[in-house]
């Protein structure tokens, strides 16, 4: 048997040659310090190589100060990697362009529905004032190219700017492209160079880091400020069981085994404001794969059933209810998208599936279908029966649970499809609270002075769920404002 390529293995390769391809072979703490000072002396000091990290560190040059970037991995390994790199937007050129009409007011609201009001209003109003000139900036300082807008279903409408990826994930893409940007600025990247502590003088004001390198514990001095942006703690297992508990503490991950919380351990001994903690985002996965099927579990075709063969929850959900509900409905966390060939897409989802060597199954009947995947053919005939009976005398809200499709449609075209899927663990939204300027406040909401967070590091922006692309989008803003804010307090000769 051929090797088998999974989601996981195969960002893993993309990565290494992103790495490659942008700043050259992987440097270790000692390979870069050759180019770095001696003194480790920065003006801005930035943790975690991801979006928001590298998009503070171009800033931060951009801004007439001396940046470095400090990365635990031997590579840019945080969750940017994985995503698709939509970036939600209004006002910026490209809509301009396209004659889309997308005001900050409509995002703003349709943003605090999402979090159902709980977001920090004052960072959600400065991610709108801000993410149009910012997709700009993307494209003029870092060289994205943007693919052509799309009109979407409500709330992402004509709002999600995708990155072209080409072979690799848009996130991926942006990674490259943002670690080009880094080389062409000549700004260190340290790998192997983990935070430990903060380090601060009397007041508690942050002045550096002591960082765990290949040579032993160093110190690296920041003049202006600390930018944290190591993401959540997603794939730290005793935060998720002491700030999520039960099930959704054990869930799969479908993100980056590297991002653990450093973004608490680092702050709370200074008394950081933690907020949201027990806030998070989930979505499906295949875990032995790392195949995501959303498209199935989004195509308003079909129903899901779990283990036993039978209907679970109203498939007009989005993939996220679906997958947040799933480990609370069966205690497997399991179950399987079934559809027919009705559905336009099943071709491209079993060649999706085929080309990552992720398991689904295939049948011209119904009974056939069951029985090769190991479901209980009796219960799931059953179950389809009802449903289409159910649909032919316009009582699918009858059923139990009730389907609320707008546009149902039968299950009874072969051949018949089910694909597997499990809920799994996307990202954290719990972090250190920031203020409009990025940065970190301490209990009583003061500024803790030269402290700063950006991306999934920060806390106060996302709640419950998050609109489609302001994850790349809050990351971004609030990596450039933290990058401006440390180069007004240089320029000034303090910190703030």
């Amino acid at each position: 048997m051929g090797q088998q390529i999974t989601r996981r293995g195969m960002m893993k390769t993309c990565l290494t040659a992103v790495a490659a391809g942008a700043v050259g072979p992987v440097s270790t703490t000692a390979q870069a310090a050759a180019t770095a000072p001696a003194a480790n002396d920065y003006d801005a000091i930035i943790l975690g190589a991801g979006t928001a990290g590298l998009v503070a560190a171009v800033e931060a040059y951009d801004q007439g100060i001396k940046p470095v970037v400090l990365e635990k991995m031997d590579l840019p390994a945080g969750n940017s990697i994985y995503a698709m790199g939509g970036v939600a937007a209004c006002g910026t050129r490209i809509q301009k362009q396209e004659g889309v009409a997308e005001s900050k007011d409509d995002l703003f609201a349709d943003m605090m529905k999402v979090s159902t009001d709980k977001a920090d209003p004052a960072l959600t109003r400065t991610y709108v004032e801000h993410i149009g000139q910012d997709v700009d900036w993307l494209q003029d300082t870092i060289g994205v190219k943007f693919r052509t807008l799309s009109r979407l279903p409500y709330p992402l409408l004509s709002r999600l700017h995708w990155v072209e990826g080409g072979s690799i994930t848009g996130g991926g893409m942006l990674i490259r492209l943002l670690l080009a940007a880094c080389k062409k600025r000549n700004i260190p990247i340290l790998y192997h160079t983990k935070a430990v502590e903060l380090i601060t003088n009397k007041r508690l004001a942050v002045t550096g880091v002591r960082a765990l390198t290949e040579d032993g514990l160093a110190d690296f001095k920041a003049r202006g400020g600390v930018v944290i942006t190591t993401g959540g703690f997603s794939a730290n297992r005793e935060m998720l069981c002491g700030y999520l508990g039960g099930v959704m503490s054990r869930l799969p991950l479908r993100g980056s085994s590297y991002v653990t919380g450093e973004n608490i351990t680092l702050t709370k001994p200074l008394f950081a404001k933690l907020v949201h903690m027990d806030q998070f985002h989930c979505g499906p996965i295949v875990s032995a794969t790392h195949l995501n099927p959303e498209e199935a579990l989004n195509s308003g075709y079909g129903i899901i059933v779990d283990l036993r063969g039978r209907r679970i929850i109203d498939e007009v959900n989005t993939y996220v209810a679906k997958a947040r509900a799933l480990p609370h409905l069966t205690p497997e966390n399991k179950a399987y998208q079934l559809v027919d060939s009705n559905w336009p897409a099943v071709k491209k989802m079993a060649d999706k599936c085929t080309d990552m060597n992720s398991p689904f199954f295939q049948d011209d009947t119904v009974e056939g279908l069951a029985r090769k995947a190991g479901l209980p053919v009796e219960a799931v005939v059953t179950t389809v029966n009802s449903y289409n009976e159910a649909l032919r005398n316009n009582k699918l809200e009858d059923l139990n649970p009730p389907c609320t499709f707008k546009d149902p449609h039968a299950m009874d075209k072969g051949p018949f499809y089910a694909f597997p899927f499990e809920s799994g663990m996307t990202a954290t939204f719990g972090g250190p609270k920031i203020n409009i300027k990025a940065q970190v406040v301490n209990l009583e909401d003061e500024p803790i002075k030269g402290l700063y967070a950006a991306g999934n590091a920060a806390g106060g922006l996302f709640f419950g769920d998050y609109l489609g692309g302001t994850q790349l989008g809050g990351a971004t803003v609030f990596g450039r404002i933290a990058a401006c804010h440390i180069a007004q307090a240089c320029k000034k000769g303090k910190k703030a």
